[in-house]
């Protein structure tokens, strides 16, 4: 394990500031292109100076008091005016006639505080009202109809502008982070998935790589603790293996000599106590090969898990149903639905772990009694499920039977010496293969009903998770 490598590195606040500079630099241009555009509509008369309109109404001012006739079509398109008798009465104009009489209260009132000025010139007995406001405006009548005066567009350009520069920037600078972030995800997900085998990779933003130096010490320590864990549980297994191994040596020779007193001449009572000997030596043989089993399977740390026929594995668990079935006369069946031709598994493992289902079933069903057998495949996992016609599951059963070393609650009395590891046998070698165990009464007969699902994984799939 490496630790994490040191280049050269950035604070989060200069990353940020990066951001903050690059808006203001944005900012910047984006006025200075918006000027530059202004001042070049300016040159080419596309757009008219705030003043163009004064000047404007001086010229016609001029030829008001200089000709002797004056029509509409004289003035200039880009002035709004109202003509007036000097009573009031509105002669012609080109403003409506309610913002005509608007422009004439306005100016009797000697009152400008809107957003136009205003300007009135007598020609005999006609008063010219002028409205205008000091604004740039279009020279296209058209624009001027359809569009806000440029200096409102460009105000509106400006901020769309910095909100369309800050979007952008802001998803760019999102990426940034989120690639100078991916190792601190990364990390995470390692070891949530308990993988320590891997190097921390530096982000390059000091507070970041502060957090991954962190991290990679916790992974060290985790690493180091997880060892000495998995060392004492391997200690573990192998003393109670070898201490399994070493009781049945004195259990066998415990279990001849009573077969072979059982051989001689006894009165009552000696073959009754020999009888209570065979018998509990057989059970605490049946104890200890339990506890083997389960040894064994737990010390394997790699499985070896291979593309196996379903069409074998059924025929193996059928095999062994009606090999444990018989001393009770029970009425067997195997049923299939729906089975790929293949799972990839380790077979020894996943027939251990069913054929403890079936054993345990055969245990609480009475004489000439049922178990049922139903392989069901589907789009993710296949279902091996065992039913009895036994007493069935109680409450705490459902919820602890599949439990290492429980006993039950004596609700599905069998006459059998039970030790609780059975259903937990088979709950390991269903997680062994990223499945479950589980458990729930038939109704309406109320005997037992044990599930196994098993996921349909392929071999390449398998070995790419684990290599992760």
């Amino acid at each position: 394990m490496e630790t994490v490598k040191r280049i050269k590195t950035v604070r989060l606040r200069t990353f940020f500031l990066q951001y903050l500079l690059f808006l203001s630099l944005g900012t910047i241009l984006l006025l200075g292109v918006l000027l530059g555009l202004f001042a070049l509509s300016l040159a080419s008369n596309a757009v008219l100076p705030a003043n163009y309109v004064e000047k404007e109404i001086a010229a016609f001012t001029n030829r008001l008091h200089s000709s002797p006739t004056v029509t509409p079509d004289m003035v200039p398109e880009i002035l709004d005016y109202a003509i007036f008798t000097r009573k009031g009465e509105l002669l012609n104009g080109n403003l409506s006639h309610d913002k005509a009489l608007h422009l004439w209260e306005m100016t009797q009132q000697g009152n400008n505080q809107d957003f136009y000025f205003y300007k009135m010139v007598e020609r005999g007995q006609e008063i010219w009202i002028f409205r205008y406001s000091l604004t740039p405006q279009y020279a296209s009548s058209l624009l001027r109809s359809f569009l806000p005066n440029p200096q409102l567009l460009g105000v509106l350009f400006f901020i769309f502008g910095i909100l369309l520069q800050a979007a952008l920037l802001a998803a760019l600078f999102g990426r940034r982070l989120s690639k100078k972030m991916a190792g601190l995800v990364e990390a995470t997900e390692n070891i949530q998935r308990e993988n320590l085998e891997f190097t921390v990779k530096p982000s390059g933003i000091t507070e970041i790589d502060n957090v991954l130096a962190s991290l990679d010490r916790m992974k060290k320590a985790l690493h180091a603790s997880l060892q000495q864990q998995w060392e004492l549980e391997r200690s573990r297994r192998e003393q109670i293996s070898a201490l399994a191994h070493d009781i049945k040596t004195p259990l066998t020779v415990v279990r001849g000599n009573a077969e072979l007193l059982q051989e001689t001449a006894q009165n009552e009572f000696q073959r009754e106590y020999n009888g209570y000997i065979l018998r509990s030596a057989e059970d605490i043989e049946s104890f200890v090969q339990e506890v083997i089993d389960l040894s064994s399977m737990q010390s394997r740390s790699s499985r070896q898990k291979t593309l196996v026929p379903v069409a074998a594995i059924i025929e193996e668990l059928e095999l062994h149903l009606k090999a444990l079935s018989a001393g009770k006369n029970l009425y067997t069946s195997v049923q299939k639905e729906n089975l790929p031709p293949f799972l990839y598994i380790d077979q020894e493992l996943l027939q251990r772990g069913i054929i403890n289902i079936i054993a345990n079933a055969v245990d609480y069903t009475p004489q000439h009694g049922s178990i049922v057998l139903l392989v069901r495949g589907d789009d993710s996992a296949v279902h091996f499920t065992v039913t009895d016609t036994g007493n069935g599951f109680s409450p705490a059963d459902l919820k602890d039977a599949a439990n290492q070393f429980y006993r039950g609650d004596q609700s599905r009395k069998s006459g059998n010496h039970h030790h609780g590891m059975g259903l937990y046998i088979a709950q390991s070698a269903a997680q062994e293969h990223k499945g479950n165990l589980s458990l729930d009464n038939v109704s309406p007969s109320g005997g037992a009903k044990v599930t196994m699902n098993i996921p349909v994984v392929h071999a390449e799939n398998d070995r790419s998770s684990r290599d992760m």
